[in-house]
């Protein structure tokens, strides 16, 4: 499928998508006739997935080692989850 495709089902811009290709985290084919990205069903799960982790506020860095499987999801999730309660612990201890 064609960028503009993606693009909607997504909701993430081209610019965005573009983006994660030169990070190395999208891998889309070219068609051999026009030289156009032609993206797959996976290649949509995959920006799916990016764009959750991202809303979620795990760099990119994060979300290139999971991918690689270096890193695993739960171990991310904990990681920034322990990020959020310590950057909020002085604040709810101040109240008790």
């Amino acid at each position: 499928m064609k960028i503009n495709e993606v693009e909607k089902r997504v909701e993430i811009s081209k610019k965005s998508i573009r983006f994660y290709e030169q990070e190395g985290l999208l891998h889309p084919e070219r068609n051999k006739e026009n030289g156009y990205r032609d993206y797959s069903e996976e290649d949509v799960n995959i920006l799916l997935k990016i764009k959750f982790l991202r809303k979620l506020s795990l760099p990119i860095e994060e979300i290139r080692r999971i991918q690689s499987k270096r890193l695993t999801l739960e171990d991310a999730l904990k990681s920034l989850f322990f990020l959020i309660f310590s950057s909020l612990l002085p604040f709810l201890s101040a109240d008790l």
